[in-house]
């Protein structure tokens, strides 16, 4: 067993209506940010969108702040941390995280990444509270948020961890369920439902958490289900109350589920090591992207680089034929017939644009916005690691020249393009692109 068997469908630990909620967070954004404007008028669609691509680049380059300002964990650095790592990642069967320790009065733990190797990150603050099994519970669930996919969207969201009153108001619906399903999780792999519960406590209520009396805030929790206004507050925040948090919790632990999942984790024999790939094998034809998927990645960054610049894609078409005489009558007939072709220079500004995005993008971390969404990264094409800051810029320098050509045209349906193969590198998808 794999991390990814938590999640199959048929024996999931996702609560119900995560993927419904995610989904219906997407498609509601545009209202949802227009309608915050008309209070905020500082938010827009297009500084949002800019948000999430800014947030692409700081996690790209969020290892070298972690390694240039917290404390990395090893063996010679808190090695009780990462033996305790190690352990849970080879019990849920994934390649075990980097972990660092950094001063933050917010973020008790979290995790950031949009790919192999994530980044794990304690808070030193809440470390000195948290006992063994706390602790336990606090890292396999963030462990569960790497194995669900969460923190690839999670990380272009809020790159510190820290919850966005923006993002919080348009995605809360998901990020409140992925904390659901990541407690879940952590109660698999702690010591019991004991250190489960004290955890979120302690990283709720800091210090003095160890001092609450659990069954008083379930006796809290009623009051909030008795009147449904005072839920306003968690509807539009980034995070479940911890009332719910516990609730949930205390309910899960006595469904069959939890009780067989605790039975396969602990007669399993896992072996993180088998799920990295060999340095040795190179990337095969059919390990590439398909035209589907690189089709709608593109169309992603088109979009994202349209609504950033605020510029339209395809121009408007006069339709006024009668002003025009002689030879121009037919040319401007048939715009007037077929004006989804007619891309103007505002449109061409956009497609350079697209390239020079691209290549920054994918030199920095390897994907662009689209590719994460769509679960597909460039890698070399001898290894799957990631490819050169020159290498990448190289690929987008062919790529540009070849779309000035019917290379482009003849390249773009097939599964590895012309230019991946100048450049030795190539675009793949799924598990192979994490």
């Amino acid at each position: 067993m794999v991390a990814t068997d938590l999640f199959l469908r048929e024996q999931t630990l996702r609560v119900p209506g995560e993927r419904r909620a995610l989904w219906t967070c997407v498609l509601a954004a545009p209202l949802v940010i227009a309608v915050a404007s008309l209070v905020f008028p500082a938010v827009s669609l297009s500084e949002f969108i800019l948000l999430i691509a800014a947030g692409l680049v700081f996690v790209s380059i969020g290892r070298g702040r972690l390694l240039g300002s917290s404390i990395r964990i090893e063996g010679r650095q808190f090695p009780e941390i990462a033996e305790l790592t190690t352990a849970l990642a080879a019990q849920l069967g994934m390649p075990a995280p980097q972990v660092f320790v950094r001063d933050d009065p917010f973020v008790p733990i979290t995790t950031v990444g949009i790919g192999e190797p994530y980044s794990l990150i304690i808070s030193s603050q809440y470390y000195e509270h948290l006992r063994r099994g706390e602790l336990r519970f606090l890292i396999a669930r963030e462990l569960g948020h790497i194995a669900a996919g969460h923190t690839r969207l999670t990380s272009l969201l809020s790159v510190s961890g820290r919850e966005n009153p923006v993002v919080a108001l348009v995605f809360g619906a998901w990020l409140r369920k992925t904390e659901f399903t990541a407690d879940r999780v952590g109660f698999l792999c702690c010591d019991g439902l004991d250190h489960a519960l004290g955890a979120i406590a302690i990283t709720t209520f800091h210090a003095i958490g160890r001092r609450d009396d659990l069954d008083v805030l379930a006796e809290q929790r009623a009051e909030l289900d008795s009147e449904p206004a005072l839920r306003l507050g968690e509807w539009i925040a980034g995070a479940p109350y911890a009332t719910n948090r516990l609730d949930a919790l205390r309910k899960f632990a006595t469904e069959p589920a939890a009780l067989a999942w605790r039975e396969k984790l602990v007669a399993s024999d896992h072996n993180p090591l088998a799920l990295i790939d060999d340095p040795s094998h190179r990337v095969e034809r059919a390990e590439c992207a398909s035209v589907v998927r690189r089709l709608c990645a593109m169309l992603i960054d088109l979009a994202v680089i349209a609504a950033v610049l605020q510029i339209p894609i395809v121009a408007n078409v006069s339709h006024d034929v009668g002003a025009s005489k002689g030879d121009d009558a037919f040319a401007t007939t048939i715009l007037h017939y077929l004006p989804v072709i007619k891309i103007g220079a505002k449109g061409v500004f956009v497609f350079m644009a697209f390239f020079i995005y691209s290549g920054l993008l994918v030199a920095l971390g390897g994907q662009t916005l689209g590719m994460t969404v769509m679960d597909v990264r460039v890698v070399r094409t001898t290894d799957f690691g990631r490819p050169g800051i020159f290498q990448s810029l190289w690929r987008y320098f062919v790529a540009f020249c070849s779309a000035m050509s019917s290379i482009a045209l003849v390249g773009f349906f097939m599964r590895i393009h012309p230019h991946d193969r100048l450049s030795g590198t190539r675009l793949v998808g799924g598990r192979k692109a994490g």
